[in-house]
């Protein structure tokens, strides 16, 4: 877990944050392996036995001060007593992680069987739009040939499509089969049927390692729908114009159901790739690209702000039945048009997926770009919080996450990899800020917990199952970092313990932030 602050002496009161014109917070990495100076974490078990406050709930970390049967939380001061249990751990701190360093991975409890544990195993779902070009569709189908090499074996693999039509692919028997569901061209209806009733999901996710030739065999069956296919199936659009048959929305929804089905059964996660030619215009979540250039200026819209919200609410709605059904999604845009990422994005960013926009074939880095990103360890079903001292709070938070209804300060990752970034800024919480006494410096708590999926071969290592076992087990951790800060006594100590890189990527946020609630009319007069 790499922690990053802008200025790595804090600002002693409001006054001198105001003053310094810096922005004050953190960036934080948390799968990354290593901490910012390449240091690991210290490993151990009983992550369900680590003492919390019985005040703010941090846990407890070498900053604490321990007596014999009780111990003050770092971050409150509380007092809190020990169990007999802790109380015996702790009479050998070597052989307690929490006493030995303020970096710590600790493994926790799954819940469930064992036996249910073990059916988990890595499902990825390719969703390509048919209602492209030629050269859409070979850069797409490099991309996922260079995805089946990333994938390791015992990985599920499923392949659709959709243009005014969903295609669902069976790679198990001696040649590829699909089956076709029509997308309604009203907006306010869905599919007819159920995909489970087209097919089953079982027989729709092959295994890559025995698969991949078939797999292979069926990508190259990917053809564009004709015009002829579009005019029938799309019809006629707004104002008569001929819209392009493409129900990305409908099929997204379908999907994320079918998956969602056998969510803690079959995988404990999937990932779907949905490639993307254009703007979706046909069925439930269809954009209105016209909004785009001048068009809006005639119905009196702000034309400072027109394009940055979304349209419709279809994809953010759509966003939290990806999270309900353990389903992370990222869309590569491969298209020079407008297509209203603004409303897009949702659907990537809060399931914890990314969006990638391409403007051309030509010189898309699409195949290294999705190799590069399934090369890499991921955790998912991830939650993360940051907890504070009580002198000063947590601001706004940025990244691709969802934020707790319930809880403050807390984010759920469905989806994390090793250099995924999250950013947070700061406030005071009163006017007087931080103390002077040098014993009392500010702190800092980031929590993250996590599951990873691990190969039997790991498992087989460390002498868990045998080496001819093929499934794959879960593992549910807690990694904690405790970091205690210093605080500027004069403005040039704050500005000689700047950070650049992080003050860059701060800054970076929350100008996007304010693009994006504030009209652009604002930031060009002020």
């Amino acid at each position: 877990m790499a922690v990053r602050a802008t200025v790595s002496r804090f600002p002693m009161d409001p006054d001198a944050s105001d003053n310094s014109g810096l922005p004050w917070g953190v960036t934080v990495t948390p799968f990354s392996g290593t901490d910012e100076n390449g240091g690991q974490p210290t490993y151990g078990s009983g992550g369900d036995l680590l003492p919390r406050c019985e005040n703010c709930y941090a846990y407890f970390n070498t900053y604490c001060e321990l007596e014999q049967w009780a111990w003050s939380c770092s971050l409150c001061g509380t007092l809190n007593g020990l169990s007999s249990q802790n109380i015996g751990r702790y009479s050998h701190p070597q052989s307690c992680p929490e006493m030995m360093s303020s970096f710590i991975d600790l493994e926790m409890p799954l819940e469930g069987s064992e036996a249910e544990a073990m059916q988990a195993r890595p499902v990825y779902v390719a969703a390509v739009d048919l209602s492209s070009s030629e050269e859409f569709l070979e850069l797409t189908k490099s991309a996922l040939q260079a995805a089946l090499e990333a994938l390791a074996p015992g990985s599920l693999f499923g392949l659709a499509t959709f243009s005014h039509k969903i295609g669902l692919y069976d790679v198990q028997g001696p040649i590829p089969v699909v089956k076709n569901v029509f997308i309604p061209q009203d907006s306010e209806h869905t599919l007819p049927i159920e995909l489970e009733d087209v097919m089953p999901l079982l027989q729709f996710l092959a295994p890559v390692d025995t698969c991949k030739d078939r797999i292979t065999a069926a990508l190259e069956t990917l053809r564009p729908t004709t015009s002829w296919e579009r005019t029938t199936g799309a019809g006629q659009g707004l104002d008569g114009v001929l819209m392009g048959g493409r129900g990305f929305g409908v099929a997204m929804e379908a999907l994320l159901n079918y998956l969602g089905s056998e969510y803690g059964n079959t995988f404990a996660l999937a990932r779907v790739f949905a490639f993307l030619s254009g703007p979706p215009d046909y069925g439930a979540g269809q954009l209105d690209t016209r909004r785009y250039g001048e068009q809006y200026a005639s119905k009196g819209e702000d034309a400072d702000r027109a394009l940055l919200p979304e349209q419709t609410p279809f994809y953010k709605d759509l966003a939290a039945v990806a999270v309900q059904a353990g389903v992370c999604v990222d869309i590569f845009a491969v298209t020079n048009e407008y297509t209203d990422l603004a409303s897009l994005k949702f659907l990537s960013i809060e399931s914890g997926g990314s969006l990638f926009l391409y403007s051309n074939p030509d010189d898309s880095t699409l195949p290294q770009d999705l190799y590069r990103m399934l090369s890499r360890p991921y955790a998912f079903t991830c939650v993360l919080r940051l907890r504070t001292s009580s002198e000063f709070k947590p601001g706004h938070a940025y990244g691709h996450f969802f934020p707790d209804p319930q809880y403050e300060n807390v984010q759920h990752i469905i989806c994390c990899d090793s250099y995924a970034t999250y950013a947070y800024d700061f406030d005071f919480a009163n006017t007087v800020g931080f103390s002077r006494n040098a014993s009392e410096q500010p702190v800092l708590q980031i929590a993250f917990q996590y599951t990873v999926v691990v190969p039997p071969e790991d498992l087989s290592t460390s002498g868990l199952v045998s080496a001819s076992r093929s499934k794959y087990s879960l593992q549910r951790r807690l990694r904690i970092r405790t970091l205690q800060f210093g605080t500027a006594q004069k403005v040039d100590e704050l500005y000689d313990s700047v950070d650049p890189e992080a003050v860059l990527s701060l800054l970076v946020h929350k100008v996007y932030f304010s693009a994006s609630t504030l009209p652009l009319g604002f930031f060009l007069s002020s």
